[in-house]
């Protein structure tokens, strides 16, 4: 049986309002329930690449297809609700009065019973130790907080794909052991970018490798050279 790629990305090129170029001629196809570690140095185009893949950006040149569609203004918020991004910076996402109303955002949107969302939102605060700051608004939250948060108001509807930019920059450890916990029992697509190889290990199979702006590396995690991650400066 052929298998479908979810996502497909064609001679996809990306230039920012500056001229600054984030990606350039990128082919690349994401299959169901794939675990992809996007890995490169800073500036390689990493985060770039997950906006386009997850329809937040328009490529300046190329084709990206999600679910078989190419995203426009008529199902691109359907396309949207089937995906789930975690931003690197947490304050890029977060914009509800209370943490509750945050984990519930989604929820509301796709019109779950008071009951569904009651008991999603019981699991979730406890799973993430979020059950004191729920009443407290978002942006009083601290760095790690604010991540928690991020990552559970994602995870809470269950989205089709997951891709997670830095996840667990700049958390505690017990929140790094949440998130990679969390991530191994989610039943889904992954696309995940870190500077932190040992999560990237734990987490995926496939692993592509970025340098300015272009991919130099798609390969699995057992084969990954050490040797090539130095030379091109990666960690």
């Amino acid at each position: 049986m052929v298998v479908s790629p979810l996502i497909t990305a064609k001679g996809v090129s990306y230039t920012y309002p500056d001229g600054s170029v984030g990606v350039r001629e990128i082919d690349l196809e994401i299959f169901p329930k794939e675990r992809v570690g996007i890995i490169g140095p800073n500036g390689s185009g990493k985060s770039t690449l997950i906006f386009l893949l997850s329809a937040l950006l328009k490529p300046t040149k190329g084709e990206v297809r999600v679910f078989g569609l190419i995203p426009d203004k008529k199902n691109v918020e359907n396309i949207r609700r089937r995906i789930g991004v975690v931003f690197q910076n947490p304050d890029d996402f977060l914009f509800n009065p209370t943490v509750k109303d945050e984990l519930l955002y989604v929820p509301r949107q796709l019109e779950m019973n008071e009951e569904e969302m009651r008991k999603l939102l019981q699991e979730y605060s406890k799973t993430f130790k979020l059950e004191e700051i729920l009443q407290k608004p978002p942006f009083r939250l601290s760095g790690g907080e604010k991540k928690k948060v991020e990552i559970a108001s994602v995870l809470i509807y269950s989205p089709e794909v997951i891709f997670l930019d830095e996840p667990t920059a700049n958390v505690d450890g017990k929140t790094r052991k949440i998130v990679v916990e969390m991530m191994k029992n989610y039943n889904g697509t992954v696309v995940i970018t870190s500077h932190e190889l040992g999560i990237i290990e734990e987490l995926c199979k496939r692993v592509i490798l970025m340098s300015k702006g272009k991919i130099v590396l798609d390969t699995t995690i057992n084969d990954l050279n050490e040797q090539i991650l130095e030379e091109i400066g990666v960690f």
